[in-house]
């Protein structure tokens, strides 16, 4: 019992020297870094949700890219209206990050697509951390 307090210091020091979580970076990142922790938790979810239905339709409903670009502007309206405005420069962030991984182009959700939509939301969520 009384190796207890030693072993939990030896951890404690052991703890200390692994790395640290980097704090989020990118365009989307930088237009919420005010934001507060809700209010990133929602951007987050909202990404994250918009690539799980991206991949889990896998082209079949959402066909192109326009079509996505439809849904995407519906989700937002209806997910955070009350955010519009309140982060400067957040929208031109988001499309920076989207457009990095995908065409602006209107084109048909293939596979390839798909996964290059989910990747975007995904980064998106990454930058909302």
């Amino acid at each position: 019992m009384k190796h207890i307090p030693v072993a939990v210091a030896v951890l404690l020091v052991a703890l200390s020297f692994l790395p640290g979580r980097q704090p989020a970076s990118g365009p989307v990142a930088t237009a919420l870094s005010s934001a507060s922790s809700s209010d990133r938790a929602k951007v987050r979810a909202i990404y994250t949700s918009l690539a799980a239905v991206t991949e889990r339709d896998a082209g079949r409903q959402i066909a192109t890219t326009a079509i996505w670009r439809a849904v995407h502007s519906s989700a937002l309206r209806l997910a955070v209206g009350e955010m519009k405005g309140k982060y400067p420069g957040l929208d031109v962030a988001v499309e920076k990050v989207l457009a990095d991984h995908f065409t602006l182009d209107d084109v048909a959700m293939n596979a390839e697509q798909v996964g290059k939509v989910k990747a975007g939301c995904l980064e998106v969520a990454k930058q909302s951390e």
